[in-house]
């Protein structure tokens, strides 16, 4: 288009170029733009990186991990970050997330009983009075009963219950079922009982003095039976079996609760206790014969022959034995109780089925196992024991699609093989879903360990809390809607000291990375809180640090609640509406504006969580105070084989290296801070998310008071203490040293951040990002439900429209779009100034659309940068490498890009693969060559000029083990003639990278890389310069300006090699001047590239004189 024709809305410099050579359509000095998937890091944002250090901090190391069953290398961008940053340390990134999420699908929950509470056993009274407010039971419920018996002295196994159905029912469902005494040994009610007939009718006058007690009796008909009954036999070994002396929550009263006690859900436990005597004993003397000795002898006397048996001796003997019939006779006492209600029906782990969707003949993920009825648990018999000790083996029954039955033994003993996670795994692909249908999506060991060795937990309930997938849409009790886009991590709100009856929000922080893997990356912690000083510090730490060796990523002292003051924690952190710039590179704060300014962080709220339908959500568990040496910090059920009890004891908290709230010290369930989901939309069609969980757990506050605080009408657990506290007030910088937090270094606690994620869809083995997935084509409308727009859908809701963050209207939810929107925050030149780009992840064969709309942006929206495109050099949709056949070589390379239509001088392609040494994971990895061509552009860019070629023996060396296939001449020819250029290898320096083409078709000046960034660099360099005359007089003066601006760089690049000739002229014409615009054209031959060396030689007679050949 000529000058003249061009319609200029706005005041700027515009360049174009005129190929005369031939067609053609811009770069400068090395700055890489890249967009890809990496470990971490913050999403949809370039991020200007400066070394591979900064990169890792951000964005993560390298990892040679794959997609599933593929040889496409799923972190490409950190080996290209690697490279190019030995040469360079300018680069933009831009990781991409998921846009769509996934349905989870169903879900087994497995949760715990809860020990019974000792405090509130009692027992079950069937009427009371009440006198002067005292309420005083006056029948309880008993149930008496007599048994009849014989047995004889000479044997225990002789003793039988003539009628057992004179045994209570109570008793008769225990009567054989081994239980647990408090030294570690067993026993069961029929052998205790049937003991004390057997001790007694060997000794009948104690007949009238001995009693059995089976727990704590009421206390009057104790003290009645005492002085008959001076025998007496405590079974349990219960601390008192009068229940006006007992002390119920002593822990020798384990086998008791253990013994005679059920949870019968919903927190209700029932027991009873009773007391037993023999009475009506009668002698019936009998005489039996028994053998007592039965001898063979044999004699030999050749040791060749074999011994035959000569004699044999038996001697009986009749043995007189008292045998004996009476009645055991007893009374039990029903008992009532509520389990600890916090660790009741308690969620500790959540299984979910392995699948696999394709969306090519599924609609989204075919899960392995789909029926809610077709998992359960396995604990009767060999696997009883699981529900009252929770780490006991238990089994997992399986029914799958295809009426396939498995059964897998498990525990949560973490050191047992067979570990739930060891035995399911704990992903999608971790396992073959074939041969293990499900994996473990959750679970809480941290809580499961606190709250056994707490006696707050007894067993594991043996029906699992199953609930439907997501996409069934209509039961809203689903815990598989995670169909959303990428979150970022978030903390609670940090809450200010107790003022008067209530604490304050101040703020919240939330991490800059996004993803998964922002739940893991930072603790936060509050430190040295001065109410003197009105400040704190506030320390970032690595996640996986400890409280005694912290690891301090960066440090922000003396912070205040004061906007007024430059030590206003915002202004030293940086906030998330950008009101205050970001000074820290892990996370930003979300201010409370109505926060008293004189206020001091002292604790958080609690975290919101999921809801389970009628389970208890799981909780993290808080250190809350500072232990002393010697104190009971743990006291397991049971006691050890000597009789004593099983305490711990802590050793004294280094307070200094000790932090209260979240600590590894007690432990931290990693997983209780991944994203939950949310609630099920009401049109799971076109909602693209869902409500928050309206469920609250417990917060930690230092004050002691705070535990008056409940928690709002908002949340399920309204009502309920809002935290869990410290054990001492802390309102002002204590006076006295009992006080725990008497020094500044005691003052602290740490929070974590939770609800990151990938918005990956992880029943995937790839990405959704090929052709077919754009809106309208077969893969989107295989996961989108039927519309009047898209009428052939034949989905449920997986894949939507969406808008994108600058109201774009034309963006599905796909991961085509995720790729797509990553790229396209590299369209606007003014905002991002790159001049190299490259897409690691994605190539012109199985993503032709996305490298076409890279194309697109780079030429027409930038036309600053040469992008990278990547060429397949095998079958990458394989799981193993190195089979022939799968390679695709070098004709069918050009073929490829041939079929593509590709024709731009802003793209070159290179072929092919290289084997690359990860000497961090120590590994090597076959990559594509990109990291290697964006290395020799900086370093072409480094020791000589954009123009020179990067490529051969000085600029073009490659660092690798080897390309995949070793090229001949044949080959590169091929390659070259095609626009793919050769990675050589030569046996003097190895690989080489061997050509210098651009993707255009036609020949001419810019079918040459050199040629293209010589370009890129002038316009970049002449429109800098130009800038400067805007809004002068358009007169001749500025018109001469520009001619004194240009013809010296112009000249510089001349000089160093870069054109051979330049012309550059300026229009006077009245019609630029009426339109306030200037236009200059510039001629330039441009130096290219030495590609053929031809010689020939001669072979002459030896008298031929040389000058006249």
């Amino acid at each position: 288009m000529a000058s003249n024709q061009k319609v200029f809305v706005s005041p700027g410099v515009f360049t174009s170029e005129v190929d005369l050579s031939f067609v053609a359509q811009s770069v400068g000095v090395t700055t890489l733009g890249l967009v890809g998937e990496t470990i971490k890091g913050p999403a949809f944002e370039p991020i200007f990186i400066r070394n591979f250090d900064e990169f890792t901090t951000y964005f993560g190391g390298a990892s040679p991990e794959k997609f599933i069953n593929t040889q496409i290398p799923k972190y490409e961008a950190s080996y290209i970050a690697r490279a190019y940053l030995q040469q360079s340390n300018q680069l933009f990134v831009t990781r991409v997330l998921g846009l769509s999420g996934y349905d989870a699908g169903p879900s087994w929950t497995i949760t715990t009983k809860g020990n019974v509470d000792p405090s509130t056993v009692d027992f079950f009274c069937e009427s009371a009075t009440t006198v002067d407010c005292v309420t005083e039971c006056v029948d309880y419920k008993t149930i008496d009963f007599a048994v009849d018996f014989s047995g004889c002295t000479n044997d225990l196994s002789s003793v039988s219950f003539t009628t057992p159905s004179q045994i209570p029912d109570v008793i008769a469902d225990k009567l054989n079922i081994p239980y647990e005494l408090f030294d570690g040994t067993t026993s069961t009610l029929d052998n205790n009982m049937k003991s004390q007939i057997f001790s007694i009718i060997n000794k009948p006058s104690s007949e009238s003095t001995s009693i059995n007690y089976y727990g704590a009796i009421p206390g009057k008909t104790y003290d009645d039976f005492k002085t008959v009954f001076t025998g007496e036999t405590n079974v349990f070994g219960v601390d008192n079996v009068s229940s006006t002396e007992i002390d119920y929550s002593a822990p020798q009263n384990d086998s008791w609760y253990y013994g005679l006690f059920d949870n019968n859900g919903n927190a209700s436990y029932s027991g009873y206790s009773y007391w037993s005597i023999v009475t009506g004993l009668t002698l019936n003397p009998v005489t039996t014969t028994t053998t007592i000795n039965s001898t063979t002898t044999t004699t030999t006397i050749d040791p060749c022959i074999t011994p035959v048996p000569t004699s044999t001796t038996t001697t009986t003997t009749a043995v007189p034995v008292n045998c004996y019939t009476g009645t055991l006779i007893g009374r039990v006492y029903v008992y009532s109780g509520t389990a600890y209600t916090d660790y009741d029906d308690l969620v500790i782990a959540t299984l979910r089925s392995r699948g696999l969707a394709t969306y090519s003949t599924d609609d989204g993920a075919v899960y392995e196992v789909s029926g809610l009825t077709d998992v359960s648990l396995e604990c009767t018999g060999t696997y009883s024991g699981v529900t009252k000790n929770p780490y006991a083996a238990f089994g997992v029954n399986i029914t799958n699609k295809d009426n396939k039955k498995y059964f897998f033994e498990t525990s949560f003993q973490n050191s047992d093989p067979k570990y739930l996670s060891k035995v399911f795994g704990s992903s999608n692909f971790a396992k073959t879903r074939a041969n293990v249908p499900l994996f473990v999506e959750e679970k809480f060991q941290t809580l499961l360990n606190y709250g056994w060795r707490s006696g707050f937990i007894r067993g594991l309930n043996c029906e699992l809390n199953a609930l439907p997938d997501a996409r069934q849409g209509s039961d809203p009790t689903s815990i598989g809607f995670y169909l959303e886009q990428y979150q970022s991590a978030e903390s609670p709100w940090v809450v200010s000291e107790l003022r008067g009856s209530e604490v304050f929000d101040l703020f919240k922080f939330t991490t800059i990375s996004d993803g998964n893997s922002s739940n893991t990356e930072v603790k936060l912690s509050v430190t040295n809180i001065s109410f003197n000083n009105g400040t704190f510090d506030l320390l970032v730490r690595d996640f996986f640090d400890t409280d005694a060796n912290p690891v301090v990523l960066e440090k922000f002292t003396n912070c205040s609640m004061d906007p007024n003051q430059n030590s206003y924690v915002a202004k030293k952190v940086g906030t998330v509406d950008g009101e205050y710039s970001l000074n820290s590179k892990y996370v930003m704060l979300t201010m409370n504006e109505n926060a008293p300014i004189d206020s001091l962080p002292c604790g958080f709220q609690g975290y919101d969580f999921r809801e389970y339908a009628g389970s208890r959500p799981p909780f993290p568990i808080y250190k809350t105070k500072y232990d002393f040496p010697g104190e009971v910090i743990y006291n397991p059920p049971f006691g050890l084989a000597s009789g004593d009890d099983d305490i711990i004891r802590s050793s004294g908290d280094n307070v200094r290296r000790t932090y209260l709230g979240i600590s590894n010290t007690i432990g931290i369930d990693t997983e209780f801070f991944n994203y939950k989901g949310k609630q099920l939309p009401l049109d799971i069609c076109t909602n693209t998310t869902g409500n928050e969980w309206a469920y609250k757990t417990k917060g930690f506050h230092m004050d002691i008071n705070a535990s008056a605080i409940t928690i709002s009408d908002f949340y399920a657990t309204s009502g309920t203490t809002a935290f869990y506290t410290g054990d001492a007030p802390f309102v002002n910088d204590p006076q006295s040293e009992d006080n725990p937090y008497y020094r500044l270094f005691a003052r602290k606690f740490t929070l974590l951040v939770a609800g990151g994620f990938d918005g990956w869809d992880i029943y995937r083995e790839t990405r959704t990002n090929s052709d077919r997935f754009v809106l309208g084509r077969s893969g989107y409308l295989k996961g989108s439900c039927s519309s009047i727009k898209y009428p052939t859908a034949s989905g449920w809701g997986a894949f939507k429209q969406i808008t994108v963050g600058d109201n774009t209207q034309g963006y599905g939810n796909t991961d085509y779009y995720a790729y797509l929107l990553g790229q396209r925050t590299f369209e606007n030149p003014e905002a991002v100034n790159i001049n190299i780009f490259a897409t690691p992840g994605i190539d012109y064969l199985n993503n032709s659309d996305l490298v076409e709309q890279s194309i697109d942006m780079i030429e027409n929206d930038r036309a600053d940068s040469i992008y990278i495109a990547t060429t397949p050099d095998y079958n990458l949709f394989t799981p193993t490498t190195g089979i022939q056949s799968d390679i695709i070589y070098p004709q069918e390379a050009v073929d490829n890009l041939d079929d593509t239509g590709i024709d731009s001088n802003y793209t070159a392609t290179y072929y092919p693969w290289v084997l690359t040494r990860d000497s961090v994971n120590n590994t090597q990895i076959y990559l594509p060559p990109t990291a290697e061509v964006v290395k020799n552009l900086a370093l072409t860019d480094n020791i000589a000029f954009p123009w020179f070629a990067a490529a051969g023996y000085t600029r073009g060396i490659v660092n690798a083990i080897k390309a995949r296939k070793k090229l001949t001449q044949e080959d590169r020819d091929v390659l070259y003639q095609g626009r793919i250029n050769p990675i050589a290898t030569f046996s003097d320096v190895g690989t080489v990278i061997w050509g210098n083409k651009t993707l255009q078709i036609r020949e001419s000046a810019l079918d040459r890389i050199n040629v293209r960034r010589l370009l890129l660099q002038a316009r970049k360099l002449i429109s800098a310069v130009s800038v400067r005359l805007l809004f002068e007089q358009n007169d001749d003066k500025v018109r001469q300006d520009f001619l004194d601006a240009v013809n010296p760089i112009l000249d510089a690049i001349r000089r160093d090699r870069g054109i051979y000739d330049f012309r550059v002229t300026v229009s006077s014409d009245a019609s630029d001047l009426d339109r306030n615009q200037m236009t200059g054209s510039i001629y330039i031959k441009p130096t290219k590239s030495l590609e053929f060396i031809d010689i020939t030689f001669y072979i002459t007679p030896a008298g031929a004189s040389f000058e006249n050949i």
